[in-house]
């Protein structure tokens, strides 16, 4: 909590001195610590069911089978680097400026 409020006094510092990027980095890294802040807080519990709490979602009723979580890593596995050659290949294609000429409109 006390690296999140730190992290959040600097903005406004970092702001007025114009270092954007910095404040931007700083505004991140508040995000980040506010979701570790509110995961440790909640572990095990996910979603705190208030009728009844043992109807609570927590990590460990969640967690799917080892046999379905081993064909998502295959899956992954096979997927991610489609989709990162994918992306590299339309970045590519589409990299530079626009050049108009008498075919464009």
């Amino acid at each position: 909590p006390l690296a999140a409020f730190l992290s959040i006094a600097n903005i406004p510092r970092l702001l007025s001195k114009r270092k954007f990027q910095w404040a931007f980095i700083f505004s991140s890294i508040t995000t980040c610590l506010s979701m570790v802040i509110v995961a440790v807080e909640l572990y095990p519990t996910i979603l705190y069911a208030p009728a009844n709490p043992d109807n609570s979602l927590t990590v460990y009723n969640a967690a799917s089978s080892e046999k379905s979580l081993g064909i998502m890593l295959l899956m992954a596995a096979i997927g991610f680097p489609l989709v990162l050659f994918y992306t590299i290949f339309v970045y590519r294609t589409f990299w530079g400026k626009v050049k108009l000429d008498e075919t464009s409109y």
